[in-house]
């Protein structure tokens, strides 16, 4: 099946053959997620705001399905409206939005005059759903990520539908915001964040620039290293079909699209060259190679200094056309209790 996929890719020689295949990768993959439901009123909530130096934080709830809450943080810089608007999925961290890293990402956008949106996924942060007497977790991250993956796969859906269409209103609320330009919209997220913006870069248009990190391989070093990973990065049926991990950023092309890679992630870095190098040169068939760039640092998996300062210099240099390098200066986090959003709700 992979060698049949790499000679599909191979075959491809003028824009309309670039242009059938994308259209065809993409009616697939929203057919394997088994569509998505109607739009529905968001009812957010802005339930506190922190000012801080250089910029302020909201604490956001919205609905992205009735009664369906998310829990978010908007990072909103000290600059003159409108601005750009930067989604920041979360990676399979317990505590969602307020890990450490993903503060980090957030802070250093809207230190350089960008909104950053930072959301919990399905069973992170707070919003755990599968609960014991006493109200804590039974199960959360991957583990219950693939419990919903099994129930989904039956009704012809994925963990993916549920956690894609979240993004998606997310960016609705993000392009909704009076000081966000709404045609200047950018993604990056690292690992389970990285499979979301690949996944959103891919589907939603409205997402101009995007960075995702430790994530895009490829599944034959995936199947030859590590195998299968959690639910939502399982799409069912796609190996058979023939899309691999490269047509995410084929299927946005030719949009602003940076690969983030670790040398010793245990997402396979010679997979993540490839990947690159079919990405390169499909953006080279349409005329616009300088579009699409792969970073490598020296490290292990996660979003580390060098990888968020790629991410968000890719960002300054496509969302605000301002091309320098700009570096992360040291600023204090806050605690996971301080970045609590739904106890404020039920509170007030």
């Amino acid at each position: 099946a992979m060698d049949r996929r790499d000679a599909a890719y191979e075959a491809l020689k003028n824009r309309e053959d670039l242009a059938a295949y994308q259209q065809r990768m993409r009616q697939f993959f929203v057919d394997a997620l088994g569509g998505f439901p109607g739009r529905t009123p968001l009812n957010p909530q802005v339930v506190a705001t922190e000012d801080r130096d250089g910029y302020r934080v909201d604490k956001v709830i919205f609905e992205s399905q009735p009664r369906h809450l998310v829990a978010a943080l908007l990072y909103l810089p000290d600059a003159k409206p409108p601005y750009p608007g930067v989604l920041v999925p979360c990676g399979h961290s317990g505590n969602g939005k307020a890990s450490e890293a993903y503060q980090r990402a957030s802070i250093l956008l809207a230190l350089n005059d960008m909104a950053a949106l930072c959301y919990d996924p399905i069973e992170q942060g707070e919003r755990y759903q599968l609960l014991d007497e006493k109200g804590k977790p039974l199960a959360g991250g991957t583990t219950a990520h693939c419990l919903v993956g099994v129930g989904s796969t039956l009704v012809g859906r994925n963990t993916a539908t549920f956690r894609i269409w979240d993004g998606m209103r997310a960016i609705d609320y993000l392009a909704g915001r009076k000081e966000v330009d709404p045609k200047r919209i950018g993604c990056t997220g690292n690992s389970g964040g990285g499979t979301l913006t690949s996944y959103l870069m891919a589907l939603d248009d409205r997402i101009v620039c995007a960075a995702p990190s430790c994530y895009l391989c490829g599944f034959r070093r995936l199947t030859e290293t590590i195998g299968p990973q959690d639910a939502e990065q399982n799409i069912h049926g796609q190996i058979g079909f023939g899309m691999d991990h490269a047509d995410y950023i084929h299927m946005r092309a030719p949009k602003p699209t940076l690969m983030c890679t670790a040398t010793h992630d245990f997402f396979d870095i010679d997979g993540a060259w490839n990947c690159f190098r079919q990405a390169k040169r499909f953006y080279t068939r349409l005329g616009f190679a300088e579009r699409v760039d792969l970073i490598e640092t020296d490290a292990k998996h996660g979003f580390s200094m060098e990888l968020r300062v790629g991410a968000v210099r890719w960002m300054r240099r496509w969302l605000l056309e301002v091309d320098d390098a700009i570096t992360e200066p040291d600023f204090p986090v806050a605690g996971d209790a301080q970045l609590l959003c739904t106890c404020l709700l039920y509170t007030s």
